[in-house]
Order: structure tokens, then C-alpha cells, then sequence
């Protein structure tokens, strides 16, 4: 058992892959998290922990995390082979990442599935602005970007690009939809890059 416990203050990211996964966690007075294993391939990790809850509920798969140039943020709790899959994560590298650590269901084919997308600097400052204890994916199209949460609720943040950088300006519980698009003047043309839920796309699934 690696010792690395969870810090109390929340932060959507750190500067090791264990404490990016404790960080995703909740964690009742007088509970301690603890990492029990880790398994680094490339700039992704996979981290199995103990004594964590999420939603209410003990948290017994592993967590994906990520490094990007701030530190390491949790992405996604391993429910299931597509949420591997979905970021684009070989089948080899995904092989090594769950090496000893509880599989995931098998819920292939992928559909709906989103991961990063666009300019790599402009997902990094997104995701620095995030909240939520896991964010899946970023997907930038031209000067509007769409984040995903979960973790503690759920749902997704609408950024746009101004002066000075990236400015939250919708989101919260729930997803965004066409309602919102129109709104805040994102775009048709970016609806469904956004994978807007209730926006008419070719070849949505």
C-alpha cells in the first residue's frame, strides 16, 4: 500500500498521479483515503484507492489521471473499457495501465464517447478553470469550449474565448443544450462538435 493520503481542501489537480486521484474523492470526518496501487504508462495513470467515496458510494475501481503542464488531473472513474478507450489510450498502453487492477466492464462499441479535443493550450487553460472532482474531456471549436464533470453531481461548462483568455459564462448540474447554445450565441456550427445532446448531427449516435 503506497502512503499517500488524501488532502481535505479540493483541488482539481496536483503534482503527483496518487494525489490527483485522491483529490477526486470524498471523504467523511474521520475517513482516510489511501492509494493502493498505481500503474503509470506514458502521461496517463491508472490508480486504485481505498476508503474513498464518490456519489455516496465507496469508490472501488481505479481512476484514470492524466499530466498535462499544470500537474496531473483525474479524469474518469474505470467503470467501464470505453472510458480507456474513449481518450485515445492504445489497447496495449490500456493493457499495461490495468495491469493487476480490477477490469472494467466491457461496453464496447464505443459510442458517444468524447475526449480532448482541439488546441492542446487552450484545453490546458480550460481545464485549470474547471470544477468538479473528474473532467472527462475539453472540446474547443473556434471561441467556445464545452468541459465535462462529474464527480459530486455532473454536468458541463461553457466557456468563451475574450481578451485576456478563456471566461466561464454558462454551466453547472445537468448538460447544456441547444436552449443554451442559442443563448449565449455559440454557433450552429459548433453544436455538434460540442455533442450538444438535443442538436440534430450527421451520423450522431
Amino acid at each position: 500500500m503506497i502512503a499517500i493520503f488524501a488532502a481535505y481542501a479540493f483541488a482539481n489537480f496536483a503534482s503527483s498521479p496518487q494525489q490527483a486521484a485522491l483529490n477526486a474523492l470524498y471523504q467523511p470526518k474521520g475517513t482516510v483515503a489511501v492509494v493502493e496501487r498505481m500503474n503509470v504508462v506514458g502521461r496517463y495513470a491508472a490508480v486504485l484507492t481505498h476508503g474513498g467515496l464518490m456519489e455516496g458510494s465507496a469508490v472501488i475501481e481505479p481512476i484514470l489521471v492524466e499530466r498535462f503542464s499544470f500537474g496531473w488531473q483525474a479524469l474518469d472513474v474505470l467503470y467501464f473499457q470505453c472510458q480507456i478507450d474513449g481518450h485515445g489510450i492504445s489497447r496495449g498502453d490500456g493493457a499495461r495501465l490495468m495491469r493487476s487492477l480490477p477490469a472494467p466492464k466491457n461496453d464496447r462499441p464505443c459510442r458517444g464517447v468524447r475526449n480532448d479535443s482541439g488546441p492542446v493550450q487552450d484545453i490546458e487553460a480550460i481545464r485549470r478553470q474547471m470544477d468538479g472532482r473528474l473532467i472527462p474531456y475539453v472540446v474547443v471549436s473556434a471561441n467556445y469550449a464545452i468541459g465535462g464533470w462529474y464527480g459530486g453531481g455532473g454536468g458541463a461548462t461553457l466557456f468563451k474565448k475574450r481578451v485576456g483568455g478563456w471566461h466561464r459564462i454558462a454551466g453547472g448540474g445537468g448538460a447544456i443544450g441547444v436552449a443554451e447554445m442559442r443563448e449565449y450565441g455559440v454557433p450552429q456550427s459548433d453544436w455538434c462538435a460540442f455533442g450538444i445532446y438535443d442538436a440534430i448531427c450527421p451520423h450522431k449516435s
